[in-house]
């Protein structure tokens, strides 16, 4: 017997359950001149033009990293469910997309898909169960002669016990696990490593190191140019399956610099940005742009170097977040656009709780705490290391900490070289700054698992492991999220990472764009967009 997870588009659409700390719109509220919007008539046609902070990596489906990668691909391409990113419900609805239903066996092992009829990628090629069993061999199969092994290790936090890919019929697939895996088609929807659909006649043709150069899918725009360090652009898709977009062409500009883009937006080169800094929320809204107000499913948090053996000890790493003025960090640093976090588990995640608290801030029990474990004023001394945007916050972290006697030194990076050093630290290094999470509870695993990098052995937090390891494996769908909710509270117990703030001014836009949603998720939807005259 299996049990129906979808009941059709006409479902009826859950009403908001959680109510944000401190906010109470649920995630992605907030939108652009809606007022206004309601009284026009969207028109189609024109270019949106919108800046991008990084360099997107590629502009393939299973190898894709950065959420400014898939803020572009997610054009392209789709998977089998997607997420309904305006914030009309907390959690986001999980919606069809590529697959129109989906059920799964009794013990949460076997999830069997009915896909969309008549979908063609953007050259025509037919998407069908045999489309779709070549996406999962490739990041599945080594007997597949364009098995992609980059694209596999990608996958793996999803796909890693996957046992089997199999072809029902033409228009009906079976994924196989060997565990329960009841939180699948929230993963189908999310946007790094999952099985978002590409056209295998493409990689077939120019290999999966070419597939990038050639990206082909089945979204609502094609590709048509992509220019390193300055452009990519993309066209509207004739042959799209479902609602035509509004806008003939997309134009994403590669803008590193925060000032750069910020003076792209007001000359009017630019149609969107993301990445708001908070001095300029107000400049901005002076000059009639829309800065509009919402919560994404993401948390800036600050990771611990394990290989430093100071964080070894339990005592300093709660110091550490006792220490620690979330609120004022978000006064101050962020001009008030900014909310406090003191889960793991990001706002707009199906299992995230707004009454938890880890170690609320008490600068007398932090340099308690730090006695105990044998270090007095300045005894305790480490580098942070970020990325040259978030020095500032370094700066401000730095002096947070010298009230409670810790010595911190600050190293800054271009990004690339961030990331070799985040996860490569050299001694004496101590902290570096990270932005994720998800609306999907298995975030607290990924994440748990990504402090690995930092040094962290899972195999000494055998209570986290444990837990995690019960909340992915239950087959019973009225346990799964309180198992995910125990499985944060042991995680924010042992004080392993340290939630600070969700943003909640994070976009800007011109004055005549329409359409947008300050999105639930860590992307847009574009497809909805439109411009005024």
């Amino acid at each position: 017997m299996r049990t129906k997870k979808w009941l059709g588009i006409g479902a009826a659409i859950l009403a908001a359950a959680v109510v944000l700390s401190g906010c109470s719109a649920p995630a992605g509220a907030g939108g652009t001149d809606a007022a206004a919007a309601g009284d026009e008539t969207p028109q189609y046609g024109g270019d949106l033009v919108v800046g991008l902070y990084l360099e997107p990596l590629a502009l393939d489906p299973h190898r894709q990293g950065y959420w400014e990668t898939y803020r572009v691909t997610r054009n392209i391409f789709e998977g089998l469910t997607r997420e309904d990113t305006s914030g009309a419900t907390d959690p986001t609805e999980i919606q069809p997309a590529l697959a129109t239903d989906w059920s799964v066996s009794e013990d949460g092992t076997t999830w069997t898909f009915d896909l969309r009829e008549g979908v063609t990628f953007h050259d025509g090629s037919p998407f069908d169960a045999e489309a779709l069993d070549k996406n999962v061999r490739r990041i599945s199969d080594p007997t597949y002669e364009f098995y992609d092994e980059s694209s596999a290790k990608k996958l793996a936090t999803w796909f890693g016990t996957l046992t089997s890919g199999t072809v029902i019929d033409d228009h009906t697939y079976q994924f196989q696990f060997s565990q329960p895996f009841l939180g699948f088609p929230r993963i189908l929807a999310q946007a790094m490593s999952t099985l978002a659909i590409g056209n295998p006649a493409v990689w077939e043709q120019y290999g999966n190191d070419g597939f990038a150069d050639h990206p082909d899918g089945t979204g609502p725009y094609e590709f048509v140019s992509r220019t390193i360090g300055d452009r990519i652009e993309l066209k509207k898709f004739d042959g799209y399956w479902g609602d035509e977009p509004y806008l003939d062409s997309l134009t994403f500009r590669i803008i590193p610099n925060n000032q750069t883009r910020l003076a792209s937006l007001l000359s009017g080169e630019l149609d969107l940005i993301s990445y708001v800094q908070p001095e300029d929320v107000q400049t901005l809204e002076d000059q009639g742009f829309q800065v509009p107000e919402g919560t994404g499913s993401s948390l800036l948090y600050i990771s611990y170097n394990f290989k430093n053996p100071a964080f070894a000890d339990e005592k300093v790493r709660q110091a550490l977040i006792y220490g620690l003025d979330r609120q004022k960090l978000a006064d101050e640093l962020y001009n008030g656009y900014a909310e406090p976090q003191y889960s793991f588990q990001p706002p707009g995640n199906e299992a995230f709780d707004p009454a938890v608290r880890d170690f609320e801030y008490d600068p007398a029990k932090a340099v308690e705490l730090l006695k105990e474990a044998g270090y007095g004023d300045g005894d305790l001394k480490f580098t942070i290391v970020v990325d040259v945007a978030n020095q500032n916050t370094a700066e401000w972290l730095q002096s947070e900490y010298k009230e409670i006697g810790v010595d911190v030194e600050i190293v800054s990076l271009d990004r690339t070289s961030y990331i070799a050093r985040a996860y490569g630290p050299e001694e004496g290094d101590g902290l570096s700054l990270d932005e994720y999470g998800g609306t999907y509870a298995e975030w607290l695993s990924q994440g748990f698992n990504g402090l690995a990098g930092k040094g962290l052995n899972p195999a000494d937090f055998p209570d986290i492991t444990s837990a995690i390891q019960a909340a992915a494996t239950t087959a019973d769908p009225d346990a799964r999220i309180d198992l995910w909710k125990t499985a944060e509270e042991t995680l924010r117990n042992d004080a392993v990472v340290i939630p600070t703030v969700n943003l909640t001014r994070y976009y800007a836009l011109g004055s005549n764009v329409r359409g947008f949603d300050w999105p639930a998720t860590n992307w847009y939807d574009l497809s909805k967009v439109w411009l005024a005259n």
